[in-house]
């Protein structure tokens, strides 16, 4: 090959993303910058540019606009991942919120453990703002209710997916044994999403982790924080703190079927469950997903004491969730 024809081909650069399962081939020159490779996915994919995350494309996530390929010492041939939903398949925004940064309160803020005879429920002012949303806000069904199942509400930042973890690809943030606990857990119960986000953004890390897809389980529906509401609990040290909570009554109302008995809410706070304290079980924050994955088997005890529960208890009211992982030993032998 001639020096003319080789410094050409040097001069290019083939890049192959993946995005929604799917496989796309750019061929571009090194000068090209960040900024228009992102201009031809859009145009491609129909994701636009401030909905794009670019992952492994250069040493950090999202690299500057304005950088060249050529500054990020691609090789000829390089390969990464965009997460982002397309225009068509975003979930209607309920909240109609401008903002489209993902809303997720700083989880290594503060927590608290609500008594069980808490009184937060039963407060005037809240159940007015429970009446409220239960009025204003609509549901979106994905997935009919079956009939006899009882019901998982899940959070997903740091229950199940490490957001703001450094790792390249979404596999890697997702926490381990993920979709084992689907799956299992979808025999027993109806799976309900429920995270402190946006619909945008929690559509797009629910498609890229696979989970609206999968055909082993499904899911009924998300929601969002649009309903959530605020309220004010008393700190062990009797100091008023507000905060938002997931009030379980808004899916009883809408869907009777589910009770105070047949329900459980998995969350990494247990500041969600001030509302319903008897219904929550916390489990560990799954953070810095890089260090910690390899032994993080959170997900796999979980669904153990899950199926166990739906199938040998008739009324999740007698147990104390705190105890879970003790009632696991306890009960569910041969797990190590």
């Amino acid at each position: 090959m001639g020096d003319a024809a080789q410094a050409g081909k040097d001069s290019q650069v083939k890049l192959k993303v993946k995005w929604n399962g799917k496989a796309i081939e750019l061929d571009v020159s090194r000068e090209t910058t960040v900024g228009e490779v992102r201009e031809r996915l859009q145009e491609l994919t129909e994701v636009q540019v401030k909905r794009q995350k670019l992952i492994g494309l250069g040493k950090k996530a999202n690299p500057p606009d304005d950088a060249t390929l050529d500054s990020l010492q691609l090789k000829s041939s390089h390969a990464f991942m965009m997460v982002g939903s397309a225009e068509s398949n975003i979930l209607p925004d309920a909240s109609a919120l401008g903002d489209e940064l993902p809303e997720v309160v700083n989880d290594l803020d503060w927590d608290f453990v609500p008594d069980e005879q808490t009184d937060v429920g039963r407060t005037p002012e809240n159940r007015k703002k429970l009446e409220e949303k239960v009025r204003t806000v609509d549901v979106r069904i994905i997935s009919e209710p079956r009939p006899g199942k009882k019901l998982l509400v899940l959070d997903l930042d740091y229950t199940l997916l490490d957001f703001k973890g450094t790792a390249e690809n979404m596999n890697e943030l997702k926490r381990p044994y993920c979709d084992e606990l689907l799956t299992a857990c979808y025999e027993h119960f109806d799976i309900v999403v429920w995270s402190q986000t946006s619909w945008r953004w929690l559509e797009m890390k629910l498609t890229e982790m696979g989970i609206l897809q999968n055909p082993a389980f499904k899911v009924a529906f998300v929601l969002d924080r649009t309903s959530m509401f605020s309220v004010q609990s008393r700190m062990s040290d009797g100091r008023l703190r507000t905060h938002e909570v997931k009030p379980l009554e808004f899916i009883w109302t809408k869907f009777p079927e589910y009770n105070a008995s047949n329900t459980v809410h998995i969350d990494d706070l247990s500041r969600n469950f001030a509302m319903n304290p008897k219904q929550g079980l916390r489990i560990s924050a799954f953070r810095e997903s890089v260090r910690v994955r390899k032994n993080d088997r959170e997900l796999f005890f979980l669904a153990h004491y899950l199926v166990h529960i739906a199938i040998n208890i008739p009324d999740f009211l007698t147990l104390k969730h705190s105890r879970w992982s003790e009632y696991v030993a306890e009960n569910v032998p041969g797990l190590t």
